[in-house]
């Protein structure tokens, strides 16, 4: 499977709110980290879950929508909106660094617009 496929199903499965089709992607050290002060967020596939399920269950209109794309490497750049993230009506534009080793993504980079 390649990088941009891995992305494709992650993105599919977030959309689903699809929990464990998401976490099969992932590896177990899954790491989620903080662009602005490199300040990790989520560490280890349980976190990760507790994390995706929480905020499916605060976000009934959640969706994602996909402004750019970018491969470099092992890497998927993503820049989108938000919509409907813990219930709020605003949507927020951020970028999104996968990183993706062993067809697992491995660490996810969220770069937030100030």
């Amino acid at each position: 499977m390649t990088i941009e496929q891995i992305i494709e199903k992650q993105m599919l499965a977030y959309t689903n709110r699809d929990i464990e089709s998401m976490m099969a992607l992932f590896s177990q050290e899954i790491k989620i980290v903080d662009f602005s002060d490199n300040r990790i967020i989520i560490q280890g596939i349980d976190e990760c879950q507790k994390m995706y399920h929480t905020l499916f269950l605060n976000s009934p209109d959640l969706r994602a929508e996909i402004l750019n794309s970018i491969t470099f490497d092992n890497k998927v750049i993503v820049q989108e909106y938000i919509h409907g993230r813990n219930g709020s009506a605003e949507k927020m534009e951020q970028a999104i660094i996968f990183e993706i080793n062993n067809e697992k993504i491995d660490k996810i980079t969220v770069i937030k617009k100030n």
